[in-house]
């Protein structure tokens, strides 16, 4: 037998080397090499930080592995790079894994070619005060006493950039022609350049315009439309009011010019609530909070008047977190005490950064 296997061995060895050299060359053929540029997985930032516009969005790679595994789960390999490594500005960084792999493939990095561009930018925002505009007068003897807008203001929230796109919003004139009572008009919230949004979903801004008589004869009398106004309000917080007015009931021993009355009387609450800036928290909570009003009148001018009650006298007060803090800013830094009065009809910058 052994004889058997011997003879002719010359012949019988060369078939086998060639049929190993047929067996290793079929098995490269199946290996498949590729460089190519994967998808950046970018991490989500806090802090108010975004990835900016011309940041690296992909990465090359040399993909090898089993032809069959390289055509079909190269689409969907990712690179992933850590957000401890990302700060505002420009970041050069290191690709810290790789997303999407399996078994067989092998994914390395190309020498020289080891590091990403990524930028970050912080979103800022700032505050629309809506100002009306008005064209016109009431009729004779009637005259507006106030006015307010709900939502006062809102804020908008974007990349810096793009508020270089943002020029001023404000809201169409209203009419006083042929007023004699209080109206209410609504608007639709104006569009926004592409980039930035609301940070409330706002669709409509309403403005109530109070109108009234010129003049009152003595005797009892109600007064409609007195601004509430926030006394020691927290410069890092914002007050909402569940009424913007209250209504006061009073009596008259002689006849008063409405605006006379109107501006002689002032209704205030109380905002205690408090920002904590070490737990970021309002204190003592978030949650509505109901105040009583307390009406004040001045002697001087309102000497003969005598107050009856104010409707309504206790109204609920939400606080929220300035939308500036935590960006960098600290509330206000105009040396005030705090107060705010949200119905002023003061003109205000608009908009104003936060």
């Amino acid at each position: 037998m052994i004889k058997a296997l011997l003879n002719n061995w010359q012949a019988k060895l060369g078939s086998i080397l060639l049929a190993t050299l047929f067996y290793i060359n079929l098995q490269n053929s199946k290996i498949l090499v590729r460089e190519v540029n994967i998808k950046i997985e970018y991490p989500k930032l806090s802090g108010g930080l975004v990835i900016g516009k011309g940041s690296d969005t992909t990465f090359p790679v040399k993909v090898e592995g089993v032809r069959d595994y390289v055509n079909f789960y190269t689409p969907s390999l990712k690179a992933y790079i850590s957000p401890t490594d990302l700060h505002p500005g420009e970041n050069i960084v290191n690709v810290v894994r790789f997303g999407g792999t399996m078994p067989g493939l092998r994914i390395s990095k190309i020498p020289g070619k080891d590091k990403v561009k990524i930028i970050v930018e912080s979103n800022i925002s700032r505050t629309l005060v809506f100002d009306p505009k008005f064209q016109g007068d009431p009729p004779k003897d009637y005259i507006k006493s106030s006015h307010f807008v709900s939502p006062a203001s809102l804020v908008v929230v974007g990349n810096p950039s793009e508020f270089d796109k943002l020029g001023r919003v404000s809201l169409p004139q209203i009419s006083l022609k042929d007023k004699t009572k209080t109206f209410t008009q609504k608007f639709k919230v104006p569009d926004l350049p592409t980039g930035l949004r609301y940070r409330d979903n706002i669709k409509e801004v309403s403005v109530t315009v109070n109108i009234v008589a010129d003049s009152s004869t003595p005797g009892e009398s109600i007064v409609l439309g007195v601004p509430v106004k926030c006394d020691s309000l927290d410069k890092n917080l914002e007050a909402e009011f569940s009424e913007q007015e209250v209504s006061v009931k009073l009596q008259s021993k002689t006849p008063l010019r409405s605006i006379q009355i109107i501006k002689g009387l002032s209704a205030r609450v109380v905002c205690a609530n408090k920002y904590d800036p070490k737990t970021k928290k309002i204190l003592p909570d978030n949650k509505p909070v109901m105040a009583k009003v307390r009406l004040e009148k001045d002697n001087k001018t309102l000497k003969s008047v005598e107050i009856q009650g104010v409707f309504p006298d206790r109204i609920s007060i939400l606080y929220r977190v300035r939308p500036d803090i935590g960006q960098g800013g600290t509330g206000s830094d105009d040396g005030g005490d705090g107060s705010s009065d949200p119905n002023s009809e003061e003109p205000l910058p608009e908009p104003e950064e936060e």
